[in-house]
């Protein structure tokens, strides 16, 4: 037996009800805005973002030695071959290398190392080379466009986009080291991400440096 319907319910002669076949969605009274278009930024910052790959010796659990190959990135700071990294990409490094984004690979020497900030500069034997054009970072607003660049996953430069999440933000990243004023994204971070540069887009698209990416918090 089928329950009558509540008294407060309209009634209806119809026992199926079909909306009009011909309604359209009402017109938006102001365009809409259309998402920037990246590729004037990753076009002018891109020759300058290089993939770093150390060489560190491992201990294994006998106490043997092996070779392990670590990937990273830098970024060109002035033509004359200086880059700037992650001084966790190059720690403990008997050798480095820097490929270059036209190719060219060149051994890389460590100018100057900053465990605190954990960043750190290397070198390399070249010169005319493109660098990056650095930004004020304490300009930067929650929401703002950013772009991520660097040696994902030690498979070559890529490009992923996001935005400032949030600002002044400290990280403690294990043994009493802790990081401070930081700039979150939505940008996805990779290993290999490491010591790539953090873009701003901003309003002329020329692509200036507010970060590097140094650090990657997973919840587990």
């Amino acid at each position: 037996i089928s329950p009558s319907p509540p008294s407060s319910l309209p009634q209806s002669n119809n026992s199926t009800q079909h909306t009009n076949p011909d309604w359209v969605f009402p017109p938006r009274s102001d365009p809409a805005i259309p998402l920037p278009d990246f590729r004037p930024v990753v076009t002018e910052v891109m020759p300058s973002v290089v993939s770093v790959t150390t060489e560190i010796v491992v201990s294994g659990i006998f106490g043997q030695q092996y070779t392990e190959y670590v990937a990273g990135s830098g970024i060109l700071i002035d033509d004359k071959g200086y880059i700037a990294t992650n001084n966790h990409v190059v720690e403990g490094a008997r050798s480095i290398y820097v490929e270059l984004a036209d190719g060219r690979t060149f051994p890389a020497n460590i100018v100057g190392t900053d465990t605190l900030s954990d960043l750190a500069v290397i070198k390399i034997d070249a010169t005319d080379l493109s660098y990056a054009c650095w930004g004020d970072s304490s300009l930067l607003a929650v929401g703002e466009w950013v772009l991520a660049i660097g040696n994902a996953l030690g498979e070559g430069i890529t490009a992923t986009e996001g935005i400032v999440s949030r600002l002044n933000v400290s990280v403690n990243v294990g043994e009493g080291n802790i990081l401070y004023g930081l700039i979150q994204t939505t940008a996805a971070i990779n290993p290999g991400n490491s010591g790539g540069p953090l873009v701003r887009i901003s309003g002329n698209m020329s692509g200036e440096v507010i970060g590097i990416t140094s650090v990657k918090i997973v919840a587990s």
